[in-house]
């Protein structure tokens, strides 16, 4: 009898509910009134009101009207804020309706009293990580894992977010657990390997990586086993598993791509060009193969076979980039009427159209043609259009070539206008001010450099020369150049100015080491020569002071150099030094 009235009173609901949503619609105003107004006492929970509003809150919902579903929902709550069922049903629709602010806070609210409720508590993690606050996702993984100790995938879930945090020593254990309950764990396996790859276990994840593809084997599996052994320049693994790959499936770009890689690091040229050429039968861009193939080609010095590559490529379609490496290669033949062609051919809206531009004018000065160069280069500029502190350079170098200094200082000061913390610029333009005698500017404009770039090498020689040479500011001149050595260890002239600093420190066995290793790195330098055999004759070494300076003497170019340094011989021949 009982069972029987609880059927009869369910009956009697759908019917009510049905007669309703017939006679006024989804969201009847009038008649759901005093639902509405009356909800129960305190502490008292209506089943009959709440689930009728559940029905109507379905209805909407299966009719994708999510707006008033979500509000027939909260009301069946105030009639039952117990019902489990309709309560679970409100977080999805506010992430239906973007509402994932919202949802958070409801799903945070009723764990707070539904603690064992894992579904929702998996639900309010991934609206956690949807807002990127992967700590607290993280925290309710571990609650639910908590809950739940042997579920692989809720350990297999935490231990991928503690290795995407950076916490490899908390996701290991965890995965420790997965596999010794499924040894044969495919995903186990893999993100095992993983976490040995970030904590350079190399042997180790090279194993679970085995292991994972005994399981199961796919290419993009191997590929990553693969990169794992190019890093650690384990070439031929690499190579053998790659070729496993492409012998499994031949039209596998991404792994014929990466054999090739390995075979240019282990210099197997002829292996490398092989992959290239079976790679070309397939894949959709064969004028890129053809162009890796010409850098190939060009890396070993077959410049000829490289050109033809390119000028194949060419005949079927005109590309910039294949033009100006075409041009290039020219060059290092010294066929500059060709590679003119070549870069006058690149359009104006290509990518390659500046290098190509500052490339004609290096082909033309190397030819003499200062003048044609200079024109070309001033002619661009004049067009307003977008220009390059190298462009600047290049232009002042070619009025300083032609003996017109002032010319070409102004060009300096306009490109500084437009590029004022280029340090090439300002280098260029202090060493200008510097061969007309403006050393105070000169080094004014070094220090500039030094403040924006502290690790400029030239700039910090300069200052720390200039300092020696007028003695003072030793210690922190001594400073510069050791920082500027650090950078430039192989800098003749660098070694040649710590030599110059120590000498003015008066440590002239220090002075004498330095300037022996600067003429090593330079020995046709005459300064370099000149300084040495200085500090020979402070140390009383005049034999080895005057055959320096007889060396010095042969490799000066300029009048005025080689008088003086004739001199110091005389002085020393006049003594009697032989």
């Amino acid at each position: 009898m009982f069972r029987f009235m609880l059927g009869f009173r369910f009956r009697l609901l759908l019917v009510l509910a049905g007669a309703v949503l017939l006679a006024g619609g989804c969201q009847p105003k009038a008649e759901t009134a005093a639902l509405q107004t009356a909800p129960p006492a305190a502490g008292k929970a209506d089943h009959a009101c709440s689930y009728a509003y559940f029905l109507w809150g379905r209805h909407a919902e299966l009719l994708l009207r999510f707006e008033e579903a979500l509000e027939f929902y909260q009301k069946a709550l105030i009639c039952d804020d117990q019902a489990a069922y309709i309560s679970e049903k409100v977080p999805i629709l506010l992430l239906r309706l973007e509402r994932t602010d919202e949802a958070a806070i409801w799903l945070h609210n009723y764990l707070q009293t539904h603690p064992d409720r894992t579904g929702m508590r998996m639900l309010y993690a991934k609206v956690l990580l949807k807002e990127k606050r992967n700590t607290e996702a993280m925290e309710q993984y571990q609650l639910i894992s908590e809950q739940h100790p042997d579920d692989p995938t809720t350990l297999m879930l935490l231990a991928e977010m503690y290795l995407g945090a950076d916490q490899a020593a908390k996701a290991r254990p965890l995965l420790l657990r997965v596999l010794a309950q499924d040894p044969a764990s495919y995903p186990g396996h893999i993100l095992m390997a993983r976490i040995c790859q970030v904590q350079h276990l190399v042997d180790e994840a090279v194993a679970h990586y085995q292991q994972a593809l005994e399981r199961n084997w796919s290419s993009e599996l191997s590929l990553e086993l693969a990169e794992l052994y190019i890093k650690n320049e384990r070439y031929d693994e690499a190579a053998s598993l790659l070729e496993g790959v492409v012998e499994r499936d031949e039209q596998n770009e991404a792994a014929q791509v990466a054999l090739i890689h390995v075979y240019l690091l282990q210099k197997k040229v002829n292996q490398a060009l092989a992959g290239l050429n079976q790679l070309k039968t397939y894949t959709e861009q064969p004028q890129r193969v053809d162009l890796t193939i010409a850098r190939l080609y060009t890396k070993q010095g077959h410049y000829d076979k490289a050109a033809a590559i390119l000028e194949k490529i060419l005949q079927k379609e005109n590309l910039a980039e294949v033009r100006y490496f075409l041009a290039v290669l020219l060059v290092q033949q010294q066929k500059y009427s060709r590679a003119l062609k070549q870069l006058r051919l690149v359009d104006q809206g290509a990518a390659e159209y500046q290098d190509g531009l500052l490339l004609q004018v290096r082909i033309l000065r190397e030819q003499g043609k200062v003048e044609e160069a200079r024109q070309l280069l001033e002619s661009y500029l004049d067009t307003g259009k977008q220009s390059t502190a190298e462009m600047y350079m290049m232009l002042s170098g070619l009025y300083q070539i032609e003996g017109r200094d002032d010319i070409a200082k102004k060009v300096l000061l306009l490109g500084l206008k437009y590029f004022p913390n280029d340090e090439n610029l300002l280098y260029g333009y202090g060493l200008l001010l510097e061969d007309n005698g403006e050393h105070s500017a000169a080094l004014a404009v070094m220090q500039k450099i030094i403040t924006i770039k502290p690790d400029n090498a030239a700039a910090l020689n300069f200052v720390g020369f200039s300092w020696a040479d007028k003695k003072i500011n030793l210690d922190q001149a001594l400073e510069y150049i050791q920082r500027a050595i650090e950078l430039k260890p192989d800098d003749g002239y660098i070694r040649d100015s710590l030599g110059w600093v120590y000498y003015r420190l008066g440590k002239l066995d220090q002075a004498i080491k330095e300037l022996e290793a600067a003429v090593r790195l330079s020995p046709e330098d005459a300064a370099i020569l000149e300084h040495l055999g200085d500090v020979y004759l402070e140390k009383e070494r005049m034999r080895d002071a005057l055959q320096t300076y007889k060396k010095a003497v042969k490799s000066a170019t300029e009048a005025k150099d080689k008088n003086r340094i004739r001199e110091k011989i005389r002085i020393l021949d006049k003594q009697g030094v032989r």
